[in-house]
């Protein structure tokens, strides 16, 4: 092997040394080396003689020099604040400050500084400029290392003095490595002529493995330097597209999630939108796969990522993106523009888009900020629900209750699952109790294997939960003995396919549907795609109050049932069971829109007084639990 990337001057660059006096930017000095026209710029701003210092970079093949550095009003620190955390991972070694979970706690410390000068944390802890700015700043470095300091006490067990000592003696050997990076950038100009799998693959052979995560890190600062959010991001998305190994795509979506974690990243690449509902759709959207239309005004690269979240799971990034979820939506900010019902039609709508098969995309932090927002919406009047009755609703609007004991697991793990420990161990043992079969958590035209890998999936969720081991046993026994229903003898007491109750949506748009005595018509919080007129038999309707199923009404011939859900869009609010052999007329969510749409336009009072009265059934039907 020949001579190693980082001593054949692979990059080829030019770095200039520019000054401004108030006028306009004149060159200092030039440079091959960046480590040189870094130290020379980092003289200059501590002689204070320049309004401005900046240092630009131009490599062979490019077309302009892009800035790698700059500071201006030199005079006075802009008065920038930092972002309080809540909580930190700790860092046992010093390469450790260079990994995704402490990069995001910096960064989100020091977002201001980060957005003010359109870089992310990666590139600060190897831009020794920055760095010496930072730490020049008497207020803002300041505070931000108290409030580390006092993240990492917590974890320690140290004084936060302790710790302010610990983290200044971190940042001034990350300073040091910092003003050594001229074989970094070596291969960060490597990177940009080949893919990240190929980069690894020399600086596994050529690096010593004590100095391969400083390498690899720095390569891939460098390799995003410069431009704004939108270059940044391509840059990071094509790594990505181009990763064959997982360790390279691992590494490409932290880069990705950094860049999405800041706010200013995101006004760049996503524009505006109309509605903070709308940007969370959006971002749930695009970690399904989903986002198919990008428009004109947001990055076009952003169809890029939409695609390789088809391809592969981006796990940071997918986590930073539902955390922008979770956090508006467990915020006292509105949903709409247009009021507390549309704040509602809205909650409702996003939290279909983020039901998985068991449970909420999220997990405990969104569980929590759905039960908030249910809390303050859920509620008659304007008025905020007690927190067990805005659980209960919440859950109604989960459609199966394999999604409702997923989302109670999740709830367990969350700060408000601590707080009321004793209304979510309710609802669970609630929920147990009339667990049959697996047939009951799982909607009815789920696959038996799907259902099996759900059993999984509530499991896998029920290792991560927090919630004492009495519990969590009595729920591990429950799922195994579910999940062995269909293949023991157990399964004996279920009914067969045929035997068991069908949900309406089986059944053909429109058109007579027939039920036997005790059959299922549809249950409680399944979400209505369907109203019914009754032509024959009777039909009885119940609600579940403390684990038992109270009788609301009796219907028979004439009478229309389920309509309410048609038309404000909310889950059943009681199940129906045929007394006996019935027939009724299925009447589509279509037919009935087009109808009400109609009505709108003929005759918008009564179509106001209709949704009116729907609303306050519902509420009328709440009260009574």
């Amino acid at each position: 092997m020949g001579e190693p990337v980082a001593r054949q001057n692979w990059s080829n660059s030019t770095f200039e040394v520019l000054t401004n006096s108030g006028k306009r930017w004149l060159i200092d000095m030039s440079s091959s080396r960046r480590s040189e026209a870094m130290d020379y710029a980092e003289k200059l701003l501590l002689a204070g003689k320049h309004s401005g210092v900046r240092v630009t970079e131009l490599r062979e093949g490019w077309s302009k020099e892009r800035v790698v550095f700059e500071q201006s009003d030199l005079g006075r620190e802009n008065p920038l604040k930092i972002n309080l955390e809540p909580e930190a991972k700790f860092c046992a070694t010093l390469n450790s400050y260079y990994e995704l979970p402490a990069r995001l706690t910096m960064g989100r410390i020091l977002r201001a500084y980060l957005d003010k000068n359109n870089i992310t944390i990666l590139e600060l802890l190897y831009h020794a400029g920055h760095l010496r700015t930072l730490d020049r700043m008497d207020t803002f470095y300041p505070a931000a290392l108290q409030h580390g300091a006092q993240l990492q006490a917590k974890l320690t067990g140290q004084t936060k003095l302790e710790r302010m000592d610990k983290l200044q003696t971190v940042f001034d050997k990350v300073l040091k490595r910092a003003r050594k990076d001229d074989d970094l950038l070596a291969y960060g100009d490597y990177l940009a002529r080949h893919d990240l799998d190929a980069a690894l693959a020399l600086i596994k052979s050529e690096v010593d493995e004590k100095q391969a995560v400083r390498t690899i890190y720095g390569m891939l600062a460098y390799h995003i330097e410069g431009g704004g959010w939108r270059e940044k991001f391509r840059r990071a998305v094509e790594l990505a597209e181009a990763a064959k190994s997982e360790r390279a795509l691992n590494l490409a979506d932290e880069l990705i999630a950094e860049i999405l974690d800041g706010k200013a990243a995101i006004e760049e690449l996503f524009g505006g939108f109309f509605t903070p509902v709308k940007a969370w759709k959006t971002y749930v959207q695009i970690i399904s796969g989903r986002f198919l239309t990008v428009p004109s005004y947001m990055s076009p690269d952003i169809a890029r990522l939409n695609a390789l979240f088809d391809h592969h799971a981006l796990s940071a990034t997918r986590e930073v993106l539902l955390r922008r979820v979770s956090k508006g939506l467990g915020s006292t900010q509105a949903l709409s523009k247009d009021g507390r019902n549309e704040d509602r039609t809205a909650f409702i709508s996003l939290m279909r888009d983020l039901v998985e098969p068991t449970g909420l995309s999220g997990g405990p932090a969104m569980a929590e900020a759905m039960i908030m927002r249910a809390k303050t919406l859920l509620g008659e009047n304007g008025e905020d629900l007690p927190i067990d009755t805005a659980i209960r609703q919440a859950l109604y609007l989960m459609p199966s209750q394999a999604v409702r004991l997923g989302v109670l697991v999740d709830l367990t793990s969350s700060e408000l699952g601590q707080k009321y420990d004793g209304v979510i161990r309710q609802q669970l043992l609630l929920l147990l109790d009339a667990l049959r079969s697996i047939y009951d958590l799982f909607p009815q035209d789920v696959q038996e294997d799907e259902r099996l890998r759900g059993i999984d999936a509530l499991r896998e969720r029920l290792g991560m939960s927090v919630m004492g081991d009495d519990l969590k046993l009595s729920l591990s026994a429950s799922l195994s003995k579910l999940s062995k229903m269909p293949n023991d003898a157990a399964a004996e007491s279920e009914p067969s396919s045929e035997q068991r109750p069908q949900p309406s949506n089986n059944q053909p748009p429109e058109g007579d549907l027939n039920l036997k005595p005790g059959e299922v018509l549809f249950e409680e919080g399944a979400l209505g795609d369907a109203a019914y007129l009754i032509v024959e038999g009777t039909i009885q309707i119940s609600r579940n109050h403390n684990g038992k199923s109270v009788p609301l009404a009796t219907l028979q011939r004439g009478e229309i049932i389920g309509e309410m859900s048609l038309i404000d869009h909310q889950p059943r609010m009681a199940s129906a069971v045929a007394v006996d052999a019935c027939k009724l007329v299925r009447i589509s969510d279509k037919n009935l829109q087009e109808r009400m749409d109609k009505l709108a336009d003929s005759d918008q009072v009564l179509h106001f007084l209709i949704k009116t009265l729907v609303r306050r059934l519902r509420g009328l039907a709440r009260n009574t639990e």
